[in-house]
């Protein structure tokens, strides 16, 4: 029968039940009340019995811990479902204020991952997912069609979820982190237009589509945010003053730190070709206002049919099956690179370059910068030449 006992210098019980292999064994409660010191031991003993009897399964075992919480602390174990969790978690996402489009680039990982665990799985206790599941969710991922990055992002998504669970002490460790990402088979890396492909472009755009490039190449600006674009973005002819939509929080709209950047002369001459409505709000391109990025008939496609157009390369990727994308080295992002490039191939102070593109850290903005042979050859123009002092003074 189990009893208790406690040691002169401790202020804890210890617990004293037979163990499973029929041994005397002692284990501490961590509990200074007797009582329930004592409804401690009787469960180690009771739980000690049943896995000798091999009858302690996964759910007998939880069942039995969560009484024990409840006879002791007057409070269960977290028995939420990993779906329920999951929930949990995007309600915490909504509630500080993440902008709907990052919303939506996280619900299709996460109903694909409970999906791959099956209605079961994904109705058990959060705490009973395992890496090889996690694991055979992002190899899904991949024979689905999907890249090494785009399965990498999916498992950066899901680490949160996690994450969270762990912090709030609902599991001990995190799957996710157990899992290795993969690295990409092929390099995936945007690519900066040139000028001479610049202009090939815009000789082929029409008037609207001239103004996205001209805006893109000399400010940095994304697509969705260049065709969003209208009267009140622009201040005194001078300044394009405009919040990014991928960055700005829905609750945050009233401090969120605009980008201002100083319009280059080509675009103060584009601006004064065109007859816009004095209206506040009316938009700089009237038919490219609003339109999605993506789908069939959306501006990214759309300025695909220009490069094809202006003969331009796109510098496809390969070819994916199901749901993947295929990757063009060359799109209208590459005009963002251009300009930041473009600057620090001119040395521009990176605090100038950091406040043009809108970058708020060091990371994000380096993997923008593709210096090329002849800044390094301005840098090396400046080296000592040691040799040919050191033969003088021999």
């Amino acid at each position: 029968m189990a009893s208790v006992w406690k040691h002169p210098k401790s202020p804890f019980w210890t617990a004293c039940f037979t163990d499973e292999t029929g041994k005397q064994a002692k284990r501490s409660t961590k509990l200074e009340d007797r009582k329930l010191a004592l409804k401690a031991a009787e469960a180690f003993e009771e739980a000690a019995k049943k896995a000798k009897g091999a009858e302690l399964t996964r759910a007998a075992a939880v069942k039995m811990l969560n009484d024990l919480m409840e006879r002791t602390h007057g409070e269960g174990l977290d028995t939420r479902s990993t779906r329920e969790h999951f929930k949990d978690y995007v309600a915490s996402l909504e509630a500080r204020g993440t902008k709907d489009g990052t919303l939506k680039r996280y619900s299709p990982i996460f109903d694909g991952f409970l999906a791959h665990l099956g209605e079961a799985r994904s109705n058990a206790r959060i705490a009973s997912v395992s890496a090889q599941e996690v694991e055979s969710f992002r190899d899904a991922e991949m024979k689905a069609g999907k890249t090494a990055g785009t399965a990498g992002f999916a498992l950066k998504v899901l680490n949160g979820v996690f994450e969270d669970a762990r912090r709030k002490a609902v599991i001990l460790s995190n799957p996710v982190q157990a899992v290795k990402p993969l690295a990409s088979a092929t390099s995936e890396e945007r690519r900066p237009f040139t000028d001479a492909q610049v202009k090939a472009l815009l000789s082929v755009a029409d008037t609207e589509w001239q103004g996205m490039i001209l805006f893109a190449y000399h400010t940095g600006i994304r697509l969705n945010d260049a065709a969003n674009l209208s009267r009140q973005n622009i201040e005194g002819g001078k300044l394009l003053r405009f919040r990014e939509a991928k960055t700005a929080h829905r609750k945050q709209r009233a401090t969120e730190r605009e980008t201002v950047v100083v319009m280059a002369s080509d675009l103060r001459d584009y601006l004064k070709s065109l007859t816009i409505p004095m209206k506040k709000d009316a938009p700089l391109f009237p038919s490219l206002y609003g339109k999605k990025s993506g789908s069939a008939g959306g501006l990214s496609n759309a300025f695909a049919r220009l490069l094809d157009k202006a003969g331009i390369d796109r510098e496809l990727g390969e070819a994916r099956k199901g749901k993947g994308r295929r990757f063009s080295a060359l799109s209208f992002h590459s005009l963002r690179h251009t300009m930041i490039s473009r600057l620090a191939n001119s040395d521009a102070p990176e605090a100038v370059t950091k406040a043009m593109s809108g970058h708020s850290t060091d990371e994000a903005h380096r993997r923008y910068v593709h210096l090329d042979t002849s800044a390094q050859a301005r840098v090396v123009a400046k080296a000592p030449r040691i040799w040919k002092q050191a033969s003088a003074a021999a």
